[in-house]
């Protein structure tokens, strides 16, 4: 018997089919039509696979594209690392090119001709130092005197020969001047390079014998003293150029409070110090080395005492710890001043002269004593050592910066003893800012 289809409730009847069964009787097997439920059930599980598969492929996108950014970052990064690389060689070539071609060749004509004339006119700058006065070359050369013997005419046969390789080495300064001055960067130096020149074609005049009588009017030409700091701190900015980045950041001092103070009350700080007077100190120190000498100015503060030495003629290098302190010593055009302290400093001995003038008081024993054996390394054999001490400290100063006070035996002791230099000169020297502190003053001389 078939079952029908129930058009209204359109429901499935099983269909009786008849087969023989295995005894020979007829029996009836029922066929099942598929179930819409059973559609239903794979329709949700389709359902719920769709959002997860979404999520999947969401998350694979996402982890391809942040390996696509971190790919293209460091790309970006290898970029801007390879850019800065050809930077750095670009300047390191630069400066090496500025010193080749124009601060080398004239930093060694100026040295020539420096070493030339301090053999020249020796009876004349011997006479007028008994005066108190000084030789001047080109009031000698213009003064009127007898009238056959005019300019370089006045001279000895030796001063006159002598003279003769100072005016050719002023001609090669003047042609490198001309030819070479696109390597200068810095616009004080070009008007001190053509006060300069302007001196060496003067002198050239006067040598020739054609200003004779014009010494009142030539007065303020002078020799501009200050062109030998000022090249001398160009070459160190080229180098510290050329120089690689860790050694740099490697010599930076560690701050402290003392350093701290220095860089809160650096405008305070200048104000009071920058005009003191140092004359009677500068004149006692001076009187042991020669001028144009190399002076390491350690622990320059505000860069009082490297300027004044700048202007008359010495080549400076100069330190300070605190960064404040270094920028207002820079800003002085002929300087080169770098913040390093005095447990940081790895110089070679090219230094005539070390200069610490009130900077040492601010170390405890231990540091002190490293200190001077740093400050002695940069001395050259025979170089003199010249640092301050306050004798008392002021208990009210001691809670913004550290000062340490050593009696003369115990600076002897670490000097002569350990270091072995000679002692020179020890003398007492009251405070320029308050009368209540005094000073003690030290000259050392490497052996």
């Amino acid at each position: 018997m078939k079952q029908e289809v129930d058009p209204i409730s359109d429901k499935s009847n099983p269909i009786q089919k008849p087969t023989e069964g295995l005894l020979g009787c007829n029996t009836v097997t029922f066929i099942t039509q598929p179930s819409k439920n059973k559609a239903i059930d794979s329709f949700k599980l389709s359902d719920a696979i769709t959002p997860t598969a979404s999520i999947l492929t969401a998350l694979i996108s996402l982890v391809l594209a942040f390996k696509t950014i971190k790919k293209y970052s460091n790309d970006h990064k290898l970029q801007i690392e390879q850019v800065k690389s050809e930077k750095r060689k670009d300047e390191v070539l630069k400066a090496k090119d500025k010193i080749e071609k124009f601060y080398g060749p004239i930093n060694a004509l100026l040295e020539e001709s420096s070493t030339i004339y301090a053999h020249f006119a020796l009876q004349e700058k011997e006479a007028l130092k008994k005066q108190n006065g000084y030789f001047r070359t080109l009031r000698f050369l213009t003064e009127d005197g007898n009238e056959d013997y005019n300019g370089v005419e006045r001279l000895s046969k030796h001063d006159k020969e002598l003279f003769r390789h100072i005016i050719d080495i002023s001609d090669k300064v003047t042609v490198l001047i001309e030819t070479e001055s696109g390597h200068i960067d810095n616009p004080a130096l070009h008007i001190l390079l053509g006060k300069l020149a302007a001196h060496y074609r003067i002198i050239k005049s006067a040598y020739e014998g054609k200003l004779t009588g014009q010494s009142e009017y030539l007065e303020s030409i002078v020799f501009p003293l200050e062109i030998n700091g000022a090249i001398n701190s160009e070459i160190c900015k080229l180098l510290e150029i050329i120089k690689s980045d860790d050694q740099e950041t490697l010599s930076r001092p560690v701050k402290s409070k003392t350093i701290n103070y220095y860089d809160q009350n650096y405008i305070s700080y200048y104000n009071k110090t920058n005009d003191l007077d140092m004359l009677d100190i500068y004149k006692k120190v001076r009187m042991y080395v020669q001028n144009g000498s190399n002076i390491l100015d350690a622990g320059c503060g505000v860069g009082r005492d490297t300027q004044y030495f700048i202007k008359h003629g010495f080549k400076v290098t100069s330190f300070d710890a605190s960064p404040r302190m270094v920028e207002l010593c820079n800003e002085y055009p002929f300087a080169f001043c770098e913040e390093k302290s005095f447990l940081t400093i790895n110089y070679p001995p090219i230094f005539d002269l070390v200069w610490a003038c009130a900077s040492l008081l601010h170390l405890d024993a231990l540091n002190f004593k490293e200190a001077i054996l740093r400050l002695h390394r940069s001395l050259k054999p025979g170089a003199y050592l010249y640092f301050s001490l306050k004798k008392h400290i002021d208990p009210s100063k001691v809670d913004a910066r550290d000062f340490y006070s050593y009696s003369t035996d115990e600076v002897d002791k670490i000097l002569i003893d350990l270091y072995k230099m000679e002692k020179v000169e020890t003398w007492e020297s009251n405070s320029n800012l308050t009368q209540s502190e005094i000073f003690v003053n030290y000259i050392y001389r490497k052996l």
